[in-house]
């Protein structure tokens, strides 16, 4: 190595220029001291980590959680977080209030409102909002700034869900679905201050539980059970993968619908039911000719100024499954406004039975429509689509003795896509996937065809498909069907749909007429005789059709039936048959 020649320094030359180093150093220190104490009250520190933090990933405990929800078959173990101890400050309050359209005009659409929470599928409540030692705000002030209880809560959970860092103008309906959970099941300092009496814990499991996994965590409501059925009972939908867990907790949270199936997908619908929220009957019923079209009493059709607390029914449908209609007596009206058709008509669904849950819909399509889909069905000519023997099974073509209907399909046409479109605003879901449905199915029943009793849910008994059909478990499978009627039949003519587990609507016990006795009064009246084979299992259905519950058909009748219960199970009551065209 070459050796570096070392320069001499003079020494008063040395000297000063120490003096000016510690001099500028000085300087430098004051200058620093002063932008340190004053930066908060003009730039905040963390501006950027603020701006930018919604859209960066998580790096530490302190950032936001913007991690999508892990598949359920490789949950891990739960670690339970320390619960804040430091009141939130509601540092999204004043954005809250703008979403809400909050001010002095319009105070919070919560004060005075109870959240009443339903299990997906069920007419009677399973957790209200707790009111003993919740103290509500004080009227709204001149501003409109006073936040009720419930608003709190949610803006609580909000905060916890992403430490204040996203905007809540630009939360998705999947941050929605875990801070509600978390507001109505949680709370932000345990069960003081969640929502709902004892934290949900009454909205329990109704299945057969293995080992959840949240058993491991302490004092944990049994409602984040029901909305996150474990690894084995979760189904693996599309968007799984943007489901975002409850703050605290690394579970699925429910969504949640209204009793018209109608999702909350934002704070700002969320509001907006609240303000149309109805003062609940004191007795709990109403006489028949007293109820509103919606299915509501009388006395629910205006809210005065002194009247009681108003209620918001919600219905909390577990993560990765689908919502469903929860009647609790035949000839309920369901309205549906939400659900667009020709002419604008009125939309709703009439209860025609509770088991198997069945429905009618009116006014779901009209005749043009109808002949526009008979129409192109008859022309098609494409050899998977056209009409032709209809077949079974979940995969190829199978043609089975006992249904002697023919069929096509129309998955892209244009009415096919707007019924298919309506079908999905009917069944609960905010937007349409086509992946979900199945094309639609148009079926030519002829004089003495028919369908042996049947479920729609597909089984493939010889494992040919490598879809997951077990619906119970992490697989899916058809859960609703809805039928369009192109034809007008009278009674007797045959060629209804018929649930062979079910009674006609209105039928005492002692009124129903078994299969024995139908089939002699059948062959007694002669009506099949000649047409169809005595002991035939057609002539078997004609006598269902005419003692068990039945949906004759008439041209735009619609008719919506179940085949899964609300946790996934093939509803074996949904067993239905295509009755015998006689006439």
């Amino acid at each position: 190595k070459r050796s570096r020649p070392i320069r001499s320094i003079h020494p008063a030359l040395a000297t000063n220029k120490m003096g000016a180093a510690v001099k500028v150093g000085a300087l430098s220190l004051l200058a620093y001291i002063i932008g340190w104490a004053l930066s908060p009250y003009i730039v905040p520190v963390d501006i950027l980590s603020q701006k930018l933090a919604p859209f960066l990933p998580s790096t530490s405990n302190g950032a936001p959680n913007t991690s999508s929800a892990p598949t359920p078959v490789t949950l891990p173990p739960v670690v339970m977080p320390k619960q804040p101890t430091v009141e939130t400050n509601l540092k999204y309050a004043p954005s809250y209030k703008k979403l809400i359209g909050m001010n002095a005009q319009r105070g919070d659409p919560f004060e005075g409102v109870d959240i009443i929470v339903h299990r997906n599928g069920e007419p009677d409540p399973c957790a209200r909002q707790q009111t003993v030692g919740v103290v509500e705000s004080e009227s709204p002030d001149v501003a409109g700034n006073t936040l009720s209880y419930s608003s709190k809560a949610l803006l609580k959970s909000a905060e916890l869900l992403y430490h204040g860092y996203k905007p809540l103008d630009v939360f998705q309906k999947y941050d929605v679905d875990a801070v509600l959970t978390h507001a109505l099941a949680v709370g932000s300092k345990g069960s003081s201050d969640a929502l709902l009496e004892g934290k949900g814990s009454t909205c329990k499991p109704t299945w057969e539980q293995e080992k959840h996994f949240l058993n491991s965590a302490p004092d944990v409501s049994e409602m984040l059970k029901f909305c996150d059925m474990g690894k084995s009972k979760t189904p693996i939908q599309p968007d799984h993968s943007s489901l975002v867990q409850v703050p605290g907790f690394q579970s699925l949270p429910c969504h949640f619908h209204t009793r018209e199936g109608v999702r909350i997908t934002s704070l700002q619908q969320l509001a907006q039911f609240a303000r149309g929220a109805k003062v609940p009957v004191e007795n709990g019923e109403c006489k028949e000719e007293d109820r509103n079209v919606d299915g509501s009493c009388g006395t629910n059709t205006q809210v005065t100024a002194e009247g009681g607390r108003r209620e918001l029914h919600l219905y909390a449908v577990q993560a990765g499954r689908v919502f469903i209609f929860a009647p609790k007596y035949v000839g309920e009206i369901f309205e549906l406004p939400h659900v667009e058709v020709p002419n604008n008509l009125p939309v709703w669904l009439e209860v025609i039975s509770l088991k198997p849950r069945v429905f009618d819909i009116f006014n779901f399509f009209d005749k043009e429509e109808s002949k526009a889909i008979v129409d192109k069905a008859i022309a098609e000519t494409s050899e998977t689509h056209r009409m032709k023997r209809s077949s079974t099974g979940a995969s190829g073509y199978n043609v089975n003795s006992q249904r002697t209907s023919e069929n096509g399909f129309d998955t892209h046409g244009k009415e096919a896509q707007a019924v298919k479109h309506r079908c999905m605003e009917i069944l609960g879901f905010d937007e349409y996937i086509e992946s979900f449905t199945d094309g639609l199915q148009v079926l030519r029943y002829n004089k003495t065809t028919a369908y042996i009793p049947h479920l729609d849910w597909i089984d493939d008994y010889h494992k040919k498909e490598e879809h997951n059909y077990d619906s119970a478990g992490i697989g899916s499978n058809r859960f609703a069907t809805i039928l369009l009627y192109m034809s007008d039949l009278g009674e007797g003519d045959g060629g209804e749909t018929v649930f062979v587990k079910g009674w006609p609507p209105g039928q005492s016990e002692e009124e129903r007429v078994q299969l024995k006795d139908a089939l002699a009064s059948l062959r007694e009246s002669g009506d099949v005789t000649g047409l169809l084979k005595e002991g035939s299992w057609e002539e078997k259905m004609v006598a269902n059709c005419r003692s068990r519950l039945a949906v004759r058909p008439h041209s735009s009748r619609a008719a919506l039936f179940y085949s899964q219960n609300p946790d996934g199970s093939p509803d074996e009551d949904s067993l239905h048959g295509g009755c015998p065209v006689i006439n």
